[in-house]
């Protein structure tokens, strides 16, 4: 043939189709500019030239041609990369092979690349294209260390392979879709951030002015003014030790900006632990630095039912395929995840992340049990792809722990001087433990109290002692057997009642304990970690202006049940531990915390699941067997599968379920209905379903039925009751 093609469209002359050679070379100039953010041009171009390499056949031809036969294209372009790609042509050959199905566990099993590479049926009329053409040897933009060369290898394969899918996806669309691709937005630069961060400081400018000059007031500015300073150090691993209530939201997006303005960054990646803050400080920055330059990307993210909406809409669905946006705030599980999988939806923004400041808020909430595979992503990252880290969070966890820590963290520099002052300056509580008490006797202290929040470890122990409570008046339950929505309703009836001084009594698992704006004289916590203990005390006297200069009260108890949970009994066991080896440290105090996590940190399930020792140790030499695949399976920070049931109540809960029942395109209305949703783990779904107060729809999509079941004052009541009585049906 004289002419081989990669893309058709309906031109019965093939006029309008687009040749082999011009994709191969559109994905290799893409995949070329990726790479070099991280001084890797050449692979990023070998690999985006050899990837289709094997779709100048005869069969792949006539499959274009409306011939229905499969043709496996990419492992020649493999074969290809391992061929010509010199010693560590082998990285490419995994990329390559992996384009469309995900990158594959290396292996003599049939699928894996070696069995591919091996025994692949490559068609024997494959032609090799003039524009193919390899460097002879690629090597490593940086030197490998000893300890970690298998792992920095891995993970410089998962770069190129970013580099490599988002290319190809890119060009494709432009040549398939080109609608879609005009839609994407526009690719940013570097001269947009010295205008965002001018935003940033007029917004400050304007709080500093209107803002009461409080102690608290006066100390955020001062942690703001750190924050400036320290921006300008060269690239590393920052932490932002602020106590709660210390601003280090606003504090730590401004060193982010601050810090990529002065060394020339692409992005600020914010990657917050918990999907009930995730929107509030979203829409922070939204509102700060616009809409149109701030992504927000998470399981819940709300669209808004608005025809004025829907480009904006459309753009953000498109940059959350790549992150191409100057502020990206996520989760840490989409965040890390995507650092280990093989996909290739969740590794085409990989690439993006190069050269970014990465702001983890809450950093001690990484799950221990994958702690060393997170802390090896983050060292990748900052000595490979030029970012820098800052571990933000009023409980710093020990993450540069050489004694307990095969993959600490090197030096961490910290951004506030003296953080152990400032403590005692934003000093507005006082923390009592006072032992065993039995839920009669909470109730009974709590009753006592005008405005106080009491937090325990779980869902059922938040119902039972808010049904003990008789006094009803200005009691509040909040659990996440709540739809988000209701929340949101009852957090701001809240928080007015407690600005207005009046009765405020509220029951709370622990999701009001991070980024939850509340501000109590009294807080009670069930014993717990002392990191959890810290952010149960930042809901109290938040803002410092109880009277005369009292702090506000803090009460740890234990509950007459002992919990049972694995995870939350070894943090109390350590943090009692804590307690009694240091019994004149303040117990909330940076000494105390750090000593906190290095026992915490001292077990041996750091990498439980043996990510980083599966790829530290692959068969190495030069066969370079990586368990892409099975790494990616395996870590997944929410290991317990759950179902979100849709409770409509609300009227535009009721619409969204209507028009879920006979759209074409579920996934947009099942977006929306996730504000009216409520997660629950298997067994719990198991008893809704049995009672038969559910309707599945499409045979995939749970409603809640029974509109008695769920509660106004707490929730779903997956427990049962009255409300599941047959007389109490709705339907």
């Amino acid at each position: 043939m004289d002419i081989y093609y990669a893309h058709s469209t309906d031109s019965a002359d093939k006029s309008g189709w687009q040749t082999l050679s011009d994709h191969l070379i559109g994905v290799a100039e893409q995949a070329e500019s990726f790479a070099a953010f991280f001084e890797a041009k050449e692979w990023g171009r070998s690999a985006g030239l050899v990837h289709d390499a094997g779709k100048a056949t005869n069969a792949f031809q006539r499959r274009l041609e409306g011939n229905s036969e499969r043709v496996d294209h990419s492992t020649f372009g493999a074969c290809l990369a391992r061929e010509r790609g010199g010693q560590l042509g082998l990285l490419l050959a995994y990329a390559v092979a992996g384009h469309h199905g995900g990158l594959p566990d290396g292996g003599e099993q049939e699928t894996q690349l070696h069995f591919r590479l091996q025994y692949g049926k490559v068609p024997k009329d494959v032609a090799l294209l003039p524009t193919v053409e390899l460097p002879s040897d690629l090597s490593l933009p940086f030197k490998l260390s000893r300890d970690r060369a298998g792992f920095s290898l891995s993970f410089f394969t998962r770069m190129i392979f970013s580099c490599l899918v988002d290319a190809d996806f890119l060009d494709t669309e432009g040549f398939c879709a080109p609608d879609k691709s005009q839609g994407r937005p526009v690719s940013v630069g570097p001269e947009i951030f010295p205008e965002l961060l001018q935003k940033q400081n007029a917004y400050l400018e304007s709080m500093c002015r209107k803002a009461e000059p409080t102690p608290v007031n006066v100390l955020r500015q001062w942690i703001l003014s750190q924050c400036r300073e320290k921006a300008k150090l060269p690239q590393q691993v920052f932490s932002l030790t602020v106590p709660t209530g210390g601003g280090k939201t606003l504090s730590s997006m401004t060193f982010a900006l601050e810090h990529l303005v002065q060394h020339g960054l692409r992005r600020v990646i914010y990657a917050i632990p918990f999907t009930s803050i995730i929107e509030q400080n979203a829409k922070v920055f939204q509102d700060i630095l616009g809409r149109e330059n701030v992504l927000e990307h998470h399981c819940n993210f709300k669209e808004r039912d608005d025809p004025e909406e829907a480009t904006y809409n459309r753009r953000r669905g498109l940059a959350t395929e790549n992150w191409d946006m100057p502020v990206v705030v996520t989760t840490n599980v989409q965040f890390f995840e995507s650092l280990f999988s093989n996909k290739t939806s969740r590794c085409r923004k990989l690439h993006n992340i190069a050269r970014s400041v990465i702001v983890l808020d809450e950093a001690q909430a990484i799950p221990t049990e994958y702690l060393e595979p997170c802390l090896a992503a983050l060292r990748e990252l900052v000595e490979h792809y030029g970012c820098s880290v800052v571990l933000c969070t009023a409980t710093q966890p020990a993450l540069d722990d050489n004694n307990n820590l095969r993959m600490a963290l090197p030096k961490i520099e910290e951004i506030v001087d003296n953080p152990t002052k400032l403590f005692a300056d934003l000093r507005r509580t006082e923390v009592s433990f006072i032992g065993q008490i039995t839920d009669d006797e909470l109730a009974e202290r709590l009753e006592k109290e005008k405005q106080v929040l009491c937090i325990v470890t779980t869902k059922p122990q938040a119902r039972v002692l808010f049904e003990r409570l008789s006094t009803q008046n200005g009691l509040f339950h909040l659990s996440t057997n709540m739809y988000p929505q209701h929340r949101r309703r009852v957090l701001a009836i809240i928080r007015q009642r407690l600005k207005e001084g009046r009765t405020c009594r509220v029951v709370s698992t622990t999701l009001v304990e991070a980024g939850v704006d509340l501000d109590f004289p009294v807080v009670y916590r069930a014993m717990a970690g002392l990191d959890s203990i810290v952010q149960a005390a930042g809901r109290c006297n938040r803002e410092g202006r109880m009277k005369d200069g009292q702090l506000g009260k803090v009460f740890v108890f234990e509950s007459e049940k002992p919990v049972r949970m694995p995870w939350i009994k070894r943090c109390i066991s350590r943090a009692g531990e804590t307690l009694r080896s240091l019994p004149d440290a303040d117990p909330l105090g940076l000494v105390a915390m750090r000593h906190y996590f290095e026992l915490l940190y001292d077990v041996q399930e750091l990498d439980k699941k043996e990510i980083v020792k599966s790829l530290l140790n692959p068969k190495l030499g030069k066969e370079l067997y990586f368990p892409f695949k099975e790494a990616a399976q395996a870590f997944r920070f929410i290991e317990e599968e759950s179902i979100g049931v849709v409770v409509a109540i609300e009227p535009e809960a009721k619409a969204l379920v209507q028009e879920l029942r006979y759209t074409e395109f579920p996934r947009a209305t099942l977006r929306r209905l996730q504000q009216y949703s409520v997660a629950l783990r298997m067994k719990e779904f198991a008893t809704l379903d049995a009672a038969g107060v559910l309707e599945i729809i499409h045979e995939e999509f749970p409603i809640l039925c029974n509109e008695a079941t769920y509660r106004d004052d707490v929730g779903l009541c997956v427990e049962g009751g009255d409300a599941w009585k047959p007389e109490s049906l709705v339907i």
